[in-house]
């Protein structure tokens, strides 16, 4: 699917999505809990996958109006898990199958089959795991444990390897303790540990050096906050084209909130009356962005540092290359695409502000490259390919644009 987007004066209400994060965290501890309950869980590709996995592993469930509602299983179930587009699913199965002895199956679609795992993989051998799959360990792996409890290391550069065995350790008879280098996108393991914290998981965390204790989960109730990864999309909209109010924008243990001081700092006007977020068309200046903690908003930063004035240079966002695509080299090209002047670093990108012209970009499948791109349409015109992939993250994300006033439309 291709939608254009048009030059357009936006103004309106939306209220913010669901967060995926906490989608993902919350479904996994309801299906190893006895019985729970998750008000207004984001249900978009990526939570569904997880949702089938919890299945498979065990677990009911039933959707009724906004909420879904768990019966858990007390024996994680081996078999074929098609995790689709999902890494967190993915990566939070690997730990979790490993803990069972029992052969199981990891797979995903053609773009999960490029991501690599070998680090993790090399965690759950060392603690006695069966893990086998292509040099890198990318999908599709057959895993069988059982895994035993002990003194792990590893490094930070994917929180979701760390969320996977902080979910998969309190399962085991014994104590552990995980020691973690340099954490990067350390918001998302605290994603993790308020999840977990609430479904009665014992885990002492010392800077980052975690100690998990053995565990039944016994989550009951979650409630879903907002997403502030995709209301960097809508508060964007507003900066660049018009006003936009965003209702429900309740606080969280979210990194990418960050992204509201973010778009003071480029001169944006972004306001916070109490849960309502208020963002009104800006003149925006560059700046320098350390992407270590909130790699997710760096497609929004990128897109808005090129109608920026000045130089927007990004940088500590090495692990954006091993996302859903490779996002320094992609959100690059596609701005090269639209006649900015911008290119690659190691560790990021600099990009030479001051406009865009008229063009079409590829999300190569990536949901954050779709929407991200999408508002330089709001300033000129532009057209996106691939962009059904919005529906891994934010499947209503045209029609809340189209809402605001945007001129959306699908070619």
């Amino acid at each position: 699917m291709n939608v254009k987007i048009s030059k357009s004066n936006i103004n309106g209400t939306i209220t913010a999505p669901p967060s995926k994060s906490y989608t993902h965290r919350a479904f996994i501890s309801s299906s190893l809990s006895p019985k729970s309950v998750i008000y207004n869980p984001l249900i978009s590709e990526d939570t569904i996958a997880t949702l089938i996995s919890c299945k498979k592993m065990g677990a009911d469930f039933v959707k009724k109006n906004r909420n879904v509602y768990f019966l858990g299983t007390e024996t994680i179930k081996p078999g074929y898990y098609n995790t689709m587009n999902s890494g967190t699913t993915l990566r939070i199965l690997l730990s979790l199958l490993s803990t069972i002895p029992h052969s199981s199956v990891i797979d995903g679609d053609e773009s999960l089959r490029k991501r690599p795992n070998r680090e993790l993989v090399s965690v759950l051998k060392k603690l006695g795991a069966r893990i086998h799959g292509s040099h890198d360990y990318n999908a599709p792996l057959r895993v069988r444990g059982k895994i035993n409890p002990g003194q792990l290391e590893i490094s930070g550069k994917s929180s979701q390897f760390v969320t996977s065995l902080l979910f998969a350790l309190p399962l085991l008879e014994g104590e552990s303790t995980l020691k973690v280098g340099e954490i990067k996108s350390r918001p998302y393991i605290d994603i993790t540990l308020d999840v977990l914290e609430q479904s009665n998981i014992s885990i002492e965390t010392e800077g980052s050096t975690f100690y998990i204790y053995p565990s039944e989960f016994r989550l009951r109730e979650f409630t879903i906050p907002p997403d502030y990864s995709s209301m960097s999309y809508l508060i964007s909209a507003g900066l660049l084209a018009g006003k936009v109010v965003i209702e429900n924008a309740i606080d969280s243990k979210q990194g990418d909130k960050r992204f509201i001081e973010v778009a003071r700092e480029m001169g944006g006007t972004v306001k916070k009356r109490g849960n309502k977020i208020i963002a009104e068309n800006s003149e925006l200046e560059a700046i320098e962005f350390d992407a270590g903690d909130t790699p997710d908003i760096v497609p929004t930063v990128a897109v808005l540092g090129a109608v920026a004035r000045g130089t927007t240079v990004i940088y500590n966002a090495e692990h954006l290359r091993i996302k859903e695509t490779d996002r320094i080299k992609t959100v690059v090209e596609n701005l090269k695409r639209l006649g900015v002047e911008a290119r690659e670093t190691k560790d990021g990108m600099i990009i030479r502000g001051g406009g865009v012209s008229k063009g079409t970009v590829d999300s190569h499948g990536d949901h954050r490259i779709a929407m991200g791109f999408s508002l330089l349409g709001l300033v000129g015109e532009v057209t996106v390919k691939n962009a059904e992939c919005v529906s891994i993250s934010y499947p209503n994300y045209f029609e809340d644009l189209k809402k605001l006033g945007a001129g959306v439309e699908v070619l």
